[in-house]
Formats: structure tokens, sequence, C-alpha cells
């Protein structure tokens, strides 16, 4: 299975508080106050209580950012340092690297590279707590689980004298809210919530509707045709996006309304007799061989589709794809290095080498179909190169579009139940 193929599960979340050696930051700063209080102090009163994960901590969020601390007994390596040499051991998701990339890697700094497969984060994070497995470089986290990893206290602090490619990367993510000045990840790919549909079968023009979400409620004659994500957060989100731009309003995409959370799976059952709807991650294959007509999509799976599964003769044209440029989904993953690397040095170089802005450009463009977040990396010359169609435009993730939206973030463990419960009512029936 790829990367793209698989559940993003967002796992519960939990950080040190700023007495036990990592410190939580509030309203973009680094002392946790008011919101961050779990007491009834007078200053809790003054700004809107953020939400607290497992052992009433903060989580964090674009407006509730969080730098970690650097602390004694977790110190980043020494500057320096050449790499280690041996065999690097990588931690990822199937497929979600170039082989070729790793290969040049691996010619560059004449080491080996060993990949290991997670199937799911829960999976991941499960494994690394647990200790029983020991890696240098872990790729393919967010930033919903890097509380979690820090409350284990599993990540190593970065150099930064080793990351010179950080410069390449968009602004928002050099300093990401989950992590002020990227002090224990870098970012690895982007992408967005959106509509992908075959063109040559849909003569609509889904980007010019008022609300481009209705388009899966006012198909039936696409019956049998139609997709949604098979995951519970992107899932639901998408009724709560469409809903909230008839109302002309701005959604909480991590919400924690019994009410709201309730609707949108009400909303999806819609769909189940109307369009007979399909719930499945297999777009990037089932658009392009024409099995699926419509389908709610990860931007990076139109991309992939259009790369590599395309039938013979059957032009990538035929995808098109939309998402909205403000008040909808995207995410982000990032790259670490495990506090019991064996090979941190070498991790590091590795994670720079991911960085260079010629490494990320042909992982996106021979492999993954997931965009790197590097400001040299533009969609009109990618187009005039004919490396995408016009049509998948939409599927490159914009710096704009990227800070404008919102990602689906840790919930405490209440409202990740409200969620997992409404989209278990939705699939059964």
């Amino acid at each position: 299975m790829t990367r793209g193929q698989l559940l993003r599960g967002a796992a519960g979340a939990a950080v040190l508080a700023a007495g036990g050696g990592v410190l939580a930051g509030c309203e973009n700063t680094t002392t946790a106050i008011g919101a961050c209080e779990s007491g009834g102090g007078t200053s809790s009163k003054l700004v809107e209580p953020k939400p607290l994960g497992p052992l009433g901590l903060p989580l964090p969020r674009t407006d509730n950012s969080v730098t970690w601390a650097l602390l004694d007994d977790n110190k980043a390596i020494r500057s320096g340092l050449a790499g280690e040499g041996g065999t690097l051991r990588l931690y990822n998701y199937a497929d979600y690297i170039n082989p070729g990339t790793v290969k040049l890697f691996e010619k560059q700094f004449n080491c080996k590279v060993q990949i290991a497969t997670y199937n799911s984060a829960d999976e991941a994070y499960a494994k690394l707590a647990a200790g029983s497995v020991r890696f240098d470089v872990v790729l393919g986290l967010s930033g919903s689980h890097i509380v979690l990893l820090q409350a284990k206290r599993l990540m190593a602090p970065l150099n930064h004298d080793y990351l010179t490619n950080l410069k390449n990367i968009w602004p928002a993510l050099q300093s990401p809210f989950y992590d002020r000045e990227a002090r224990y990840t870098v970012p690895y790919v982007v992408w967005s919530d959106g509509i992908g549909w075959r063109n040559d079968k849909l003569k609509t023009d889904i980007p010019k509707m008022k609300v481009p979400w209705d388009i899966f409620w006012e198909s039936p004659h696409l019956k049998g045709k139609v997709g949604l994500l098979d995951d519970y957060r992107d899932g639901l989100s998408m009724p709560m996006q469409r809903t909230a731009m008839h109302q002309g309003v701005i959604p909480d995409l991590n919400t924690e309304d019994p009410a709201i959370i309730a609707q949108a799976g009400k909303d999806l059952a819609q769909l189940t007799q109307e369009v007979n709807i399909k719930i499945a991650i297999t777009d990037y294959q089932t658009l392009p061989e024409g099995k699926t007509w419509l389908h709610h999509s990860w931007s990076g799976d139109l991309l992939g589709g259009a790369f590599y599964y395309m039938p013979k003769g059957v032009s990538p044209d035929v995808l098109s794809y939309w998402s909205p440029d403000a008040n909808g989904v995207v995410q982000n993953d990032f790259l670490f290095v495990p506090r019991n690397a064996e090979k941190p040095a070498l991790a590091h170089h590795f994670l720079n080498f991911i960085l260079d802005e010629k490494n990320a450009y042909n992982n996106f463009i021979q492999f993954t179909g997931y965009t790197p977040p590097q400001t040299a990396i533009d969609a009109d010359a990618l187009i005039r190169r004919k490396l995408i169609p016009e049509s998948l435009r939409g599927a490159l993730v914009r710096p704009d579009q990227f800070s404008a939206n919102q990602e689906l973030l840790a919930l405490t463990t209440e409202g990740d139940n409200l969620w997992e419960n409404a989209w278990s009512k939705f699939k059964a029936g």
C-alpha cells in the first residue's frame, strides 16, 4: 500500500508541561498564559480557552503554537560531523520516497539506506514508543502526532548547521506552529483535500459552482461512480466545509461540537442513498481507469494517478482537481531524527538532502506526486514543460493556499470519539 492509500489517523495528543521540561506556548508565544492554564486563575478568563489533550495539556493550533525546549539530557549533535557511514535506517510509509532519490543519497554519502515500512501513523507511533525498533530517520508523521512523540521523549533536537537547505522551504513551514523554529522536525510534502473528477464524463464546471462541494449531492446520474475518502477526519470535514460555504462562515475543521459533527454524518448519509457513494482511497487508480468519475480526493493522488495509472491511450488531461483557496483542508508531513538514532549525523545529512531543491523536485515528479513545499517549484513551469496537464494545476498546493486553509489536528479524547462515532454510524448505514 502506498502513502496515499493509507489513513492518516490523528492520534490523541499530549505534551509535557513547561515545568516538566517541554515548553508549551500559547498565542504564538513560548509562555503558557491563560489558555494553557488548567486552573481557574484570573488570567484564564482573559482569553478564549484552547483545546486540551490527555493529561489536561494543550494541543498545538495556529493560534496556540508550541516551541519545544532544548533539554540538557537530550542535546543536539555537535556541528561538523561527517556521516557515520554504514547503513542508515529509515522508517516510512511504503512507496513514499523515490528509490532513485535514495540511491543518489547512498552514492553521495557512501552508505546504504535500509527502509522499514509502517501501515499507519498509529502503528509507527506504537512501535517507536515501545522502543522495540531503532531508526535513524522517521518520515511521514504530521503535526497531529508531534505532541505524542514529544511526550514520550522520542525525538532528538536538530542541529541547523547541517540543515542549510531549510531556507528553500516556504516560510510558513520553516517555523511551523507545531514546532516553532523547526527545533525537532523538517517538512517533507504538503497536500490538500479536494474534488477529483473525469472531465470527459462530467460536463459541470465544478470550480465555477457557488459551492463546488454540492456536486456530490447534485449528481444522482453518477450513481455508483462517486467516491469519498475513507478517512474519518477528511470524510466528515467535507460536508462541514460545504455547510460553511453556504452560510458564508469559516468552518472549524477541528471542532468538537457534537451537533456539528453529527450533522456532518447525516449529510454524508444522504450520499449513500443518492449516489451509492463508495468509501475508498484508491481514487489515484479508479479515476484514471474510469471506474469512478467523481471523487473526494487528496491532491497528491490525482497527480500520482496522472503520472503512473493512466491506461494506455488515455491522456492525463481527462483528470481535473479543485480544492478551496481558503477554509478547506491542507496537511503536511515531516521528517525527524529519533532520540535513540545510531547514526544521527548521517540522519541530519539525509534531512538536508531531502530539502535540496533538485532532490525534492525529482522525488515529487518521478515518484510521489505530493508537492514538496519548495519555493522554487512553480505550477506554470511544470505545465509549460508538459509535466502536468493544465487541468491538474490545482493539485499543486500553493504557499498562500497552504497558509489560508486548515490542518486536521489532534483532538481531545472525547472529541476524537465524537468524530469516530459519527463516521462509524455513517459507514454502517
